[in-house]
């Protein structure tokens, strides 16, 4: 089946995950992405996490074992390697006159240029999109600077959590008062962000197809994450009411117990959520019927909801002495809304809708070899996608599609490639 996009070109100069992930979800739909790096700044997530195992150690990992993998280069690099899997990788070095205006002609020959640099380090490099527009009139030119192109922030560096924190999520999420704010985890913000930019470059190549006019986006990351906490800011200007954290809790759909409670098994909990008295009793019935559950404090909904600190010590009384997915699939056969709080282990060896749905793929590699990766989270009927995208490959490693691009695409003979890398120009 044909792949939903065709005959697209992105040429990626994004960095980490906020930047590379748009990319990242074109490629699997049928867009040709080249990866753009130089070695003396090269993406962070090259040089550090966790490294993809090799040999017996792999062997351990594939068995759902304990491993230790240890870092062998900057091909070999587990992160980056999920945040760039199906794209072309090209080393440019964007610093010098000529590498520029190599740049230049890989943008004369391609439909979008997507980047994450700080608001203004394009147009310093002399490669804006006033510029770059005027070598290829119908380019589509993503940016995604931290807070945006312009105002007081627009120069301020940012990663997901620092976007997270101005954004109010992490300040809205966490423990009650007076524990600390404890935000939704490092790289929520860079999927989000993510998602916004895969959106805005479909969005961009369906009007130039209509219209045959590219155009320029200002993908701020933190903006994404203030669209999230609508609720609280119209409950403060409506009401003038400041949010407050309320854990595990719901201020706007009730329910209790609403929580996660530890199960048998090492650092082992299940979430569990009882909206009416229905619920309840069959919650009740999977637990044995605890004598507690006939106090009656907690015999209609209303009531316990006043009571849950106490109800959710004694929910965990019960759910401790269960293992986590027996008891998620006896809550669920009754009717109850549970789920095991699962680890990584669990999501990668273990679960079995996972499985069935195909998240993960193999895909080949030069110097790792085959190694899962997480596929496109939407199937589609007519053009599916596919992680490993038209080249059916894992990520690059660094420079590896030099001679496809810089011969093949730009007609740039062997002899003038040596050249240009002895100069460090690629």
């Amino acid at each position: 089946m044909p792949f939903a996009i065709e005959n697209v070109r992105i040429a990626d100069l994004t960095w980490l995950l906020a930047g590379a992930g748009g990319p990242r979800m074109l490629a699997s739909l049928g867009a040709e992405d080249i990866r753009i790096e130089w070695k003396d700044r090269i993406d962070t997530l090259r040089l550090g996490g966790p490294p993809i195992p090799m040999g017996e150690e792999r062997e351990k990992f594939l068995r759902g074992e304990p491993f230790t993998a240890k870092s062998e280069g900057i091909n070999r690099a587990g992160n980056f390697g999920e945040n760039n899997p199906g794209k072309r990788g090209i080393s440019l070095n964007l610093r010098t006159e000529q590498g520029k205006e190599i740049f230049k002609e890989i943008v004369r020959i391609s439909d979008i240029v997507v980047e994450c640099f700080t608001a203004n380090t394009m147009d310093r490099l002399g490669l804006g999109y006033e510029t770059l527009r005027k070598i290829n009139p119908s380019i589509i030119y993503v940016q995604q600077p931290g807070f945006g192109k312009t105002g007081q922030y627009s120069e301020f560096v940012s990663t997901g959590p620092v976007a997270q924190a101005i954004s109010g999520l992490t300040e809205q999420s966490g423990m009650p008062m007076p524990y600390p704010p404890a935000g939704w985890g490092y790289s929520y913000m860079d999927w989000s962000g993510a998602y916004y930019c895969a959106m805005a470059m479909l969005s961009a190549l369906y009007y130039r197809a209509r219209t045959g006019e590219g155009q320029y986006m200002d993908c701020s990351q933190a903006e994404p994450g203030i669209y999230m906490t609508g609720t609280a800011i119209l409950d403060y200007a409506a009401n003038g009411r400041v949010w407050q954290r309320y854990g595990n809790r719901s201020p706007y759909l009730p329910a209790a117990p609403h929580g996660a409670y530890r199960c048998q098994g090492k650092d082992r909990w299940i979430a569990i959520s009882i909206y009416n008295d229905e619920e309840w009793r069959a919650m009740l019935k999977v637990l044995g019927d605890p004598a507690w559950a006939r106090d009656a404090k907690f015999a209609k909904f209303a009531t316990r909801l006043l009571h849950q600190d106490e109800l959710d010590g004694l929910v965990e009384s019960e759910t401790v002495k269960h293992e986590p997915f027996d008891l998620m699939n006896r809550l669920q056969a009754a009717g109850v809304a549970a789920g095991v709080c699962q680890t990584a282990a669990d999501r990668i060896h273990d679960d079995p809708q996972l499985k069935h749905r195909g998240f993960q793929k193999m895909l080949p590699h030069s110097e790792v070899g085959e190694w899962p990766y997480k596929d496109f989270p939407v199937h589609l009927s007519e053009s599916p996608a596919y992680v490993g995208g038209t080249i059916n490959r894992g990520f690059p490693c660094y420079g590896e599609d030099n001679p496809y691009v810089y011969g093949t695409l730009l007609g740039i003979g062997q002899g003038e490639q040596r050249r240009l890398a002895e100069q460090n120009i690629i």
